[in-house]
């Protein structure tokens, strides 16, 4: 092995001293550095207990997950009412008229009652001076396989367009 000499080991001793010292300020950098994140992650994680983000985090997601369950059922629910409501017979349509013309006042009439498939009774009362006489007819989709005067036909096409379910603008009712 050459000697070296006393300039060479200084400079040595020199620069194992420099790598030293930036070895060094990069371990107090380091030890400065993971004391932050030791504490960022003391933060994140509390107690443990209520205080601990990744417990709540956990809450929240099971809570989430009960939520949708919910939602999914409310939907069903909503989509099984919805086929309810379209069979009830909700849709009506009346046809007040003279049935014979020595008679006013429109006393009879027709009135078709339906669901939103069309289906229901039409039901009409035919007044006159000594009697009246009521009839009531099946209706299949918009059709009944007895015969229809043409106020029933107009009382279930009023039914079927929902001409009777417009707000009323009189507000009250006289005696």
């Amino acid at each position: 092995m050459p000697e070296l000499t006393t300039d060479q080991l200084t400079l040595a001793l020199a620069v194992v001293g420099g790598v030293a010292l930036i070895a060094l300020v990069t371990a107090l950098f380091q030890a400065i550095r993971l004391g932050r994140l030791r504490r960022q992650y003391a933060v994140l994680r509390g107690d443990g207990e209520d205080r601990d983000i990744l417990a709540g985090l956990g809450r929240s997601i099971t809570r989430l997950d009960q939520m949708e369950q919910r939602v999914t059922s409310l939907v069903d629910s909503q989509e099984s009412l919805a086929a309810t409501g379209r069979s009830a017979l909700q849709n009506f349509g009346m046809v007040r008229y003279d049935a014979f013309e020595d008679m006013g006042g429109q006393l009879s009439f027709s009135a078709a009652i339906l669901d939103d498939y069309g289906d229901g009774v039409v039901l009409t009362s035919i007044n006159g001076r000594t009697e009246t006489r009521t009839y009531a007819k099946p209706v299949k989709e918009l059709d009944s396989p007895q015969n229809l005067s043409d106020e029933e036909r107009d009382a279930i096409a009023s039914a079927a367009a929902g001409e009777d379910r417009r707000p009323s603008t009189a507000g009250t009712h006289s005696r």
